[in-house]
């Protein structure tokens, strides 16, 4: 089956019996033999003996990348509907417009450009089944890291503290705000820390319906602080652990330390 779109540079694409697809140019041979032999990438990952299972929406799976040792591990998602539409729809969409991993692709590239951290895309795939269509996504992982609902409201302690891990997303979504990226739906799970010995690094991830402006976006800023805001509360409410002053204010000195944007 052809890939029915452009590539950026560096993405080859790859053809399946009941597929299409793109990958980077190391992961073309593994990719071009999993989807030609009729499989997914979700399935392929799911079967994997070194498999640990990520939180999130649905079943993602954290993987060693195949090949020589050394390289970044990857996560590999099925894409699944949010909202009232994932009682009907589940894991389909409908096959207009770009598909979810050509759109997350190109959005990842530019959010790197613009110097936002977030996960290189490694590949995608696209089922089409009739006016829809199912699709995999493979990004790099980061080494040790834990989203942001995990650090404050999950039932493990991890790496990462939860006030700097407050600052340091408030600091991302300041920064998106300044170089003009707008995250459709920033919640708790789209914000993944990565320890560090001088503090985390926050890097933002599920970008396949960012916009992007020319400047700084300070509407777009404050809409995605708001999101992030109402993921925390609602995670809060959810689990009887409603955040205090403290974090509030931590949040807060991320997005404003010095009276900025937001």
């Amino acid at each position: 089956m052809p890939v029915p779109v452009s590539l950026p540079d560096g993405y080859l694409p790859v053809a399946g019996l009941r597929a299409w697809g793109f990958a980077r140019s190391d992961a073309v041979p593994w990719a071009s033999e999993v989807m030609g032999s009729g499989g997914t990438l979700h399935a392929w990952a799911g079967a994997h003996p070194g498999r640990k299972e990520l939180t999130g929406r649905g079943r993602t799976w954290a993987v060693p990348a195949p090949g020589p040792g050394g390289a970044p591990g990857w996560v590999v998602r099925r894409y699944r509907r949010g909202g009232a539409a994932a009682r009907w729809l589940r894991d389909r969409y409908l096959a207009l417009g770009a598909a979810r991993p050509v759109a997350e692709l190109r959005a990842s590239l530019e959010v790197s450009r613009r110097g936002i951290p977030t996960p290189a895309v490694v590949a995608g795939a696209v089922y089409p089944a009739g006016a829809f269509y199912r699709a995999d996504l493979i990004t790099e992982e980061i080494p040790g890291s834990v989203d942001l609902a995990e650090v404050l409201f999950g039932e493990r302690g991890t790496p990462v503290a939860p006030l700097p891990a407050l600052a340091a997303a408030g600091a991302l979504v300041r920064r998106l705000a300044e170089r003009g990226v707008r995250h459709a739906d920033l919640n708790a799970k789209n914000v993944v820390l990565e320890p560090r010995a001088e503090g985390p690094r926050a890097w933002v991830v599920d970008l396949d319906r960012c916009r992007f402006t020319a400047g700084a976006d300070r509407a777009g800023g404050v809409a995605v602080r708001n999101r992030l805001e109402r993921s925390l509360r609602k995670l809060g409410a959810r689990c009887g652990r409603p955040l205090g002053e403290d974090a509030w204010s931590a949040l807060g000195s991320g997005f404003a330390p010095s009276g900025g944007m937001l």
